[in-house]
């Protein structure tokens, strides 16, 4: 026998063997645009046999509705490649047609292929399901490169307490609550809780409540699919919580959610699943959840502005972080890792005197640790070179010296009041005192709806930015309003 005859015959059984199973649709059509080749999937597509598809043209097939448009008659009037999208039967299917031309540059035939939207759909899903692993280790690359920030600087014997009975609870993925002023290092001790637990080396992802719009938290906790609605992004999103899988999820002013947020993240608390946004199908995570606040909560329940079945839910293991004024011998430890810090960043040589050291410690740190590290990074910065002295004075208050910052025997509480009571004189009348005549509650009550008006009128009528100068919720404001503009009979007194 003939060898390459028989290669020859083998070679063509093998081509034809290829081109009928292969799995996406693959037809040949003439000159004339005449199908002469149609294999398997091609007819399983088209709903029809062979012998009612060779010898018709893509015109014939429009005519009976099979598919709406065709690239191979854009291909045969060009003369070049074409690829766009076909409906076939009511399937978008991926169409690429080729024109093979002879010497004289006439097409001689086209071979076209056609893909389902349905694979090409899984080919999506895949792209995206990649894309979110590779958002998540870079995550947590990013939270490995700053995990030197876990390290608590302290000295306080509270501290040291605290230290310990974090990386005791570090071990259970029970929920945690961290309480304490704003600038106290919530953050920071939420990070070292992870950091001592079996999640430290996935992700930690750090979340401000407060700096979610309503209508992106869905999207933002949960995820999207692909094309979940208009403005989407093609390749989806994979959410807050399946960034976290498998590590922790630190929720930061949590009093700051809205009643309707609340709601859906309570949802996931109690089951671990959540519906991304323009999906099915639930998906399960692993996520221990810290949250921080600086409000009152239990309070907040009590007034119906938070929601007590997720409270307890995360109100599991409460710590609450002393803020730095009960503290002071943490206030030196805490600036010298500051200094050295911020003397590297800026090239500086500057250390903490005795009289600077002073300074900071009869300063009452409304601000905490952070306006703690802000004032230490503004005098390195701003210190002269070839002086090691740092410009603490004016950092702290312009108007106060040494002496009188060491008078001030005022609480926190008292301070926080008298600060911001100094505050209104500039922008409002002062505040009478009511007769001394009434009795104590009847006086409070008028004192205190003279104060929020006050407050009121200092921002303009503007009840939000009030409430959060008072320190309450803005719902809580706005009822207190209300409820004050319905009294009758009120309690009055001599201003």
């Amino acid at each position: 026998m003939d060898t390459n005859r028989t290669n020859g015959y083998e070679h063509s059984y093998l081509c034809e063997k290829i081109i009928e199973e292969c799995y996406d649709s693959i037809v040949v059509t003439d000159a004339d645009g005449r199908y002469i080749i149609a294999n398997k999937a091609t007819e399983e597509c088209m709903g029809l046999s062979k012998e009612q598809i060779l010898g018709k043209r893509p015109d014939d097939m429009m005519a009976k509705h099979v598919y709406t448009n065709s690239t191979i008659l854009e291909a045969m009037r060009t003369k070049k490649t074409v690829t766009g999208l076909v409906n076939v039967r009511g399937v978008n299917r991926l169409s690429t047609s080729l024109p093979f031309l002879d010497e004289q540059g006439n097409v001689e035939f086209i071979m076209t292929n056609n893909r389902s939207n349905i694979i090409m759909d899984e080919f999506a899903r895949q792209l995206a399901y990649e894309q979110e692993q590779h958002d998540r280790y870079r995550n947590i690359a990013d939270y490995l490169y700053t995990s030197n920030e876990t390290d608590m600087v302290c000295k306080s014997e509270k501290m040291h307490a605290l230290r310990r009975d974090c990386a005791t609870i570090a071990i259970a993925d029970s929920s945690v609550m961290l309480i304490g002023e704003s600038g106290v290092g919530k953050e920071l001790i939420a990070k070292f809780i992870h950091s001592q637990s079996s999640r430290s080396m996935q992700a930690f992802i750090a979340v401000n409540c407060s700096a979610i719009p309503p209508e992106l938290f869905e999207s933002e906790f949960f995820g999207y699919r692909p094309g979940a609605f208009t403005g989407a992004s093609a390749k989806g999103k994979p959410g807050f919580l399946r960034m976290a899988h498998g590590g922790t999820l630190f929720l930061d002013e949590l009093g700051e959610l809205p009643l309707s947020m609340q709601s859906k993240l309570l949802r996931f608390t109690e089951s671990g699943e959540f519906y991304p946004v323009g999906s099915t199908q639930t998906e399960k995570v692993d996520v221990r959840i810290i949250t921080a606040t600086n409000r009152n909560l239990m309070q907040m329940v009590k007034e119906g502005s938070f929601r007590s079945d997720l409270y307890y839910r995360l109100h599991v293991i409460p710590i609450r972080i002393p803020a730095l004024r009960e503290r002071p011998e943490d206030i030196e430890a805490i600036a010298a890792y500051y200094i050295e810090r911020y003397n590297k960043k800026y090239c500086k040589k500057t250390c903490l005197s005795e009289d600077s050291l002073n300074l900071l410690l009869q300063y009452r740190w409304p601000g905490n640790v952070r306006e703690l590290r802000n004032v230490i990074e503004r005098a390195v910065l701003m210190s002269q070179a070839g002086s090691p002295d740092l410009p603490l004075r004016p950092m702290l208050h312009s108007d106060w010296d040494a002496r009188e910052l060491r008078e001030q025997d005022l609480t926190g509480q008292n301070q926080e009041m008298s600060n911001a009571l100094k505050s209104l004189e500039a922008s409002v009348p002062s505040i009478p005192m009511p007769d001394p005549d009434l009795p104590l509650a009847d006086a409070i009550k008028i004192f205190e709806q003279h104060y929020i008006d006050a407050v009121i009128a200092r921002h303009n009528g503007k009840l939000s930015e009030a409430a959060r100068s008072l320190g309450i919720h803005r719902t809580t404001l706005y009822r207190r309003q209300k409820a004050i503009d319905g009294l009758s009979g009120a309690p009055s007194g001599k201003f």
